[in-house]
């Protein structure tokens, strides 16, 4: 039994040591995929909900609040109530609705779709504990993910956007409509020139009555 016991320590070490890494590795990919700022005594920390955040996916802001640092900082609640935020895309702003993240202190969510690749801005402000904040956080690569193309990350097979699909369908679209135009066009030209023709000929066939008539009419007169 002893001898079981004292290999069994040692394993239960190496799983708990191995849990401990994988759980700070965790905490410093998070973290690091979060933009961390200080407004006076609080530590604003702002990223994707999802990262990598991917366009057409589900994701949103998330937003902790903390106050104080190190050990001793706690994390601020109620904010919900007192903070705004929106998230801006080149000229484009849509609000976002803060939310408590439950189980979570200090902090909050608020989702939505991206829909477009390349770097977006959250804009959180209003007030802390009474402080006045206002704060744009934009993604880049020194501080969190910006919104990736589905296509690069697909497996096994490439899937391009919805977007991307909507644009070549509205492309095709627009070469049909096209093509029935010049279809068009092209059978109104033929007519045209069928009916010349045909006009042509009449006309033809006139004048050669005509040149008949007067040749048979001028030996008469010759011979009265």
């Amino acid at each position: 039994m002893s001898a079981k016991r004292a290999l069994s320590f040692p394993t239960r070490l190496v799983v708990v040591l191995a849990v401990a890494i994988a759980g700070l590795i965790a905490t410093i990919g998070s973290a690091s995929a979060h933009e961390h700022r200080h407004v006076g005594e609080y530590e604003i920390v702002v990223g994707f909900l999802n990262e990598p955040a991917i366009v057409e996916e589900p994701n949103g802001l998330e937003l902790r609040v903390m106050k104080g640092e190190g050990d001793a900082a706690q994390p601020v609640e109620g904010l919900a109530d007192t903070l705004q935020a929106e998230v801006m895309y080149g000229d484009q702003v849509m609000p976002l609705q803060l939310r408590p993240a439950f189980g979570e202190p200090g902090s909050y969510k608020a989702e939505f779709i991206p829909t477009a690749e390349g770097a977006y801005t959250f804009h959180i402000f209003g007030t802390i504990e009474g402080t006045p904040i206002d704060e744009r956080f934009t993604s880049g690569p020194e501080t969190f993910s910006e919104v990736q193309s589905r296509a690069d990350l697909s497996f096994p097979q490439r899937v391009s956007p919805a977007s991307e699909i909507e644009r070549m369908a509205g492309e095709a679209n627009d070469a049909a409509a096209t093509a029935r135009l010049l279809g068009i066009a092209g059978l109104v030209v033929g007519l045209l020139g069928l009916i010349a023709g045909g006009s042509g000929l009449v006309l033809a066939r006139r004048a050669m009555r005509s040149t008949s008539e007067t040749a048979r009419v001028m030996p008469r007169e010759a011979e009265s």
